[in-house]
């Protein structure tokens, strides 16, 4: 218990350096960032030959003024397996079947949430290559769209989606 007493004091980003570290177990780390608002996202970008699938948001869409998104499946309660996540998440939103194909890294940001509380946000990335079905929309979601990498600079993409595509794509 003097242990969890002094997480309590750590930013997020410090709790997670010692999970890693320490190679503690997903029940503690489950158990920590309970003790904080945060939310675990298992982040999917979705690859077809040199496109990706992006999904369009009402303008005035929380929490960002950018309206392209990628596909984020929350992390909590009984769902915490990241690739069945994403794939309900994303034949729920689009339509289509995707196959994960690369579980690259994650990434931190805090930020209010949709309903305005400070979160800390856990972004696990993996790539996902489109593998059947037409693309239905959904609620909440004005438009989906395959974007060409060339084009990406054209969209009004989040800066979480942003980021990694630059990370993505000078790897």
């Amino acid at each position: 218990t003097c242990f969890l007493r002094v997480l309590v004091f750590l930013s997020p980003v410090d709790i997670l350096s010692i999970i890693i570290a320490c190679n503690l177990g997903s029940t503690v780390f489950w158990y920590i960032i309970n003790l904080m608002k945060t939310t675990v996202l298992a982040v999917c970008h979705i690859k077809k030959g040199d496109a990706f699938l992006f999904r369009k948001k009402p303008d005035g869409s929380l929490p960002y003024k950018e309206t392209w998104y990628a596909f984020g499946a929350p992390l909590d309660g009984d769902n915490r397996d990241p690739e069945f996540a994403i794939k309900n998440l994303v034949k729920k939103q689009t339509g289509v079947d995707v196959a994960i194909t690369q579980k690259l890294w994650w990434d931190t940001e805090t930020k209010p949430d949709n309903d305005g509380v400070e979160t800390f946000f856990v972004y696990l990335h993996s790539i996902a290559e489109y593998v059947s079905g037409d693309l239905q929309l959904s609620a909440g979601i004005e438009k989906l769209e395959w974007i060409d990498t060339n084009d990406l600079q054209n969209y009004d993409i989040v800066p979480p989606s942003k980021d990694f595509l630059e990370r993505y794509l000078k790897s």
